[in-house]
């Protein structure tokens, strides 16, 4: 039978919060998990055929990354409208459709958040990249060079990888 635990937060920051969750069995220590709010992705495919990509800093890792555009969903704010926002905000594209592939826990052993996957397609260039506080460059790659990227150790980003599955799954690539 499964029983309900007391989850206490032992550290918040505007990003994400560290809990301690009580473990299953009896007399362990606490398990903890990191906890971060929804977020969105897409592997958005340009009317040329390219798909596209963001090379962006990421602090953790101390180094540049090659992402499908994502991002945090706001409070209250749809999934698909956070994925519109998202794209547009990173890269001045926009799709001409959105389609929802799948939402998806990524690492649930540790993390207790939930990514909603997108596909789009014909997106065009309808303006600039609004998020001018991040350093973001737009990467615009056939498939057949995003597969080498993967396979190159170009392009490391796990959740990336799942939406590029789940769009061959569904037949949109």
């Amino acid at each position: 039978m499964k029983k309900k635990h007391t989850i206490t937060k032992v550290f918040k920051t505007k990003w994400f919060s560290i809990d301690s969750v009580p473990h299953t069995y009896e007399n362990q220590m606490p398990y903890y998990r990191l906890t971060c709010s929804d977020s969105v992705t897409i592997i958005a495919k340009t009317v040329e055929g390219k798909i596209i990509l963001v090379r962006q800093y990421r602090p953790p890792i101390n180094d540049y990354t090659l992402e499908l555009p994502s991002g945090y969903i706001g409070k209250n704010e749809p999934p698909e409208d956070a994925i519109k926002r998202e794209l547009k905000e990173e890269t001045g594209y926009t799709c001409k459709s959105i389609k929802y592939m799948k939402s998806v826990k990524i690492m649930p052993c540790r993390i207790n958040t939930t990514v909603h996957l997108f596909f789009g397609d014909n997106a065009r260039l309808t303006g600039k990249p609004e998020n001018l506080d991040t350093d973001i460059e737009v990467v615009l790659v056939s498939i057949n060079e995003l597969k080498k990227l993967i396979m190159n150790d170009k392009y490391s980003e796990v959740g990336g990888m799942a939406v590029l599955y789940i769009a061959k799954l569904k037949k949109y690539l």
